[in-house]
């Protein structure tokens, strides 16, 4: 992309506003992906400049006029995507120019200058005359706390954490006229609708531009520029190319402390297929958070920047922008075909999947739980996963589980399933269909056959066997667990029973 492509951006013909100032723009002479097929595995081979439907300036958020020292930068830079019969792919850059000015281990370049475990957010309009999402949940409170709100039209939101592997990231869907959302049939975990996301550090596109103001202050909380200095970022002039060669002033940038994020989106979970994408398009725009609020975006909205030099309640050495409450008006980037604000058709129904055949590696498991509180649940449920997969529905609070009854226990609830996968590590919780104290139990170890309460596993039933007192006799031996043989078992004990060579474990009822 040319300069005077990236500083004079086409105006879209749209409703909302676009910021094409400087280095800010969206969908540059008409450009919005292009098809193509990307893998998501961590590297940046799949993806070119001409991929690119948005861009933004490096050091242009509120942290580079008030909290420079901090770490864990957040600045949005370049906007890409791609799509094939399957997937719609987008791409972001990050960037973290700290480098440039400050010492080894100062608070841009701690933890090796990486982003830390905090909410980014990618923003789909796929149809405009679908319900909008706001960002709320039902409750009032805003989807993972940041406040980051949409007055342009969203109708899917994708929140995830910068490291990559970290909490339990998932898309949200409204689930009333109002636009809200919850944690239950308004969410859906990447695992269950087959999104993927990864990182490489390191920096894709062939120029960095980066804006070279800075604000003085007289102390951490007095500052001395007048805040207009903040509309330097929309100034061509005030921006130096990084990879052109050496800034006086500045030290050589690493790229290593930048960061790319990759992620495929299947159609189908969008509910459109190819030809739709390109007839259509949607809008896209990704949000980087800090502390409570958005910090930056790509395409760019003035809503990151409209408090920098009020306080962060928790630090007022550093920005307000960090715990303002955003609320996103300008254009999204449209991916497939330039959007002008109308009402589109709804998408052809996607072709079905065919159905899998079984899987003849997958092993049965199941788990029981049993209320043994004074006010027992009335229908719990299970929410079952390991570090890639969920296996409870995907979608909180997970399955119910079904009533039984188990020996000793007497009533219980059981939930089972099968699968090829490695359950090493899975974890599971109980629950009544909410969150919170008292509604739902703690991270727990899954253990096939296990049986558990509100506090965790009380009991295994693997490899157990439930016979009656009327079944005792015959040619079975009967040991007690210390290896002792009995002549007469009792009702509700275990014993090892020896039946010609079998050998099992039994619960004689």
């Amino acid at each position: 992309m040319s300069l005077s492509a990236i500083a004079s951006a086409s105006i879209l013909c749209m409703a909302q506003d676009v910021e094409t100032r400087a280095f800010f723009s969206t969908n540059a002479d008409g450009a919005v992906g292009k098809q193509a097929t990307i893998s998501i595995d961590g590297e940046f081979d799949d993806w070119s400049n001409d991929m690119i439907v948005a861009t933004c300036g490096a050091n242009d958020m509120a942290n580079a006029f008030h909290g420079s020292h901090e770490n864990c930068v957040i600045d949005m830079y370049a906007l890409y995507a791609a799509w094939d019969e399957t997937n719609l792919y987008i791409g972001w850059q990050m960037c973290n120019t700290g480098d440039t000015w400050a010492r080894e281990g100062d608070g841009p370049l701690t933890d090796y200058g990486r982003i830390g475990n905090v909410p980014l957010i990618v923003a789909l309009s796929v149809n405009p005359g679908a319900t909008g999402i706001t960002g709320k949940l039902e409750n009032g409170g805003y989807i993972w706390e940041p406040m980051v709100g949409h007055q342009v039209h969203v109708d899917h939101l994708f929140y995830m954490s910068a490291q990559v592997g970290q909490g339990a990231p998932a898309m949200f869907k409204a689930v009333d006229a109002a636009g809200n959302t919850n944690y239950g049939n308004g969410c859906t975990l990447f695992t269950a609708a087959g999104i993927k996301y990864q990182l490489k550090y390191g920096f894709k596109p062939s120029h960095l531009w980066r804006q070279k103001t800075a604000a003085d202050w007289a102390d951490a909380e007095t500052p001395i520029s007048d805040p207009s200095i903040v509309n330097n970022i929309y100034d061509v002039d005030c921006y130096d190319n990084l990879l052109a060669g050496p800034v006086e002033g500045l030290k050589p940038h690493d790229t290593n402390f930048d960061t790319f994020y990759e992620m495929s989106i299947p159609l189908k979970t969008l509910g459109i297929n190819k030809e739709w994408l390109e007839t259509y398009g949607i809008g896209c725009r990704v949000i980087g958070t800090r502390g409570e609020s958005g910090i930056d975006c790509v395409p760019f909205d003035p809503s990151m920047v409209d408090n920098v030099f009020e306080k962060y309640a928790k630090d007022t050495s550093t920005t307000h922008e960090k715990d303002d409450e955003d609320i996103l008006t300008y254009a999204m980037a449209s991916i497939g075909h330039l959007r002008d604000g109308s009402v589109v058709p709804p998408a052809p129904e996607p072709v079905p999947d065919p159905e899998p055949e079984p899987d003849p590696d997958a092993s049965d498991y199941d788990v029981y739980f049993v209320d043994q509180e004074s006010n027992p649940w009335a229908q719990p449920r299970v929410w079952l996963w390991t570090g890639t997969a969920n296996y409870s529905g995907g979608v909180w609070p997970g399955a119910q589980m079904t009533a039984t009854t188990i020996p000793t226990y007497g009533n219980a609830w059981k939930y089972e399933f099968s699968t090829s996968d490695d359950m090493t590590g899975a974890q599971v919780i109980f629950n009544n269909g909410n969150s919170g104290t008292g509604n739902q139990t703690g991270d727990l170890s899954f253990e096939n056959h296990g049986v558990y309460n509100r506090a965790g596993k009380i009991d295994t039933l693997s490899g157990v066997n439930s016979v009656s007192t009327t079944d005792v006799a015959g040619e079975k031996i009967y040991f007690n667990l210390q290896g002792i043989m009995v002549e007469n078992p009792q009702a509700g004990q275990l014993y090892i029973v020896k039946e010609g060579s079998k050998v099992s474990k039994v619960l004689v009822k």
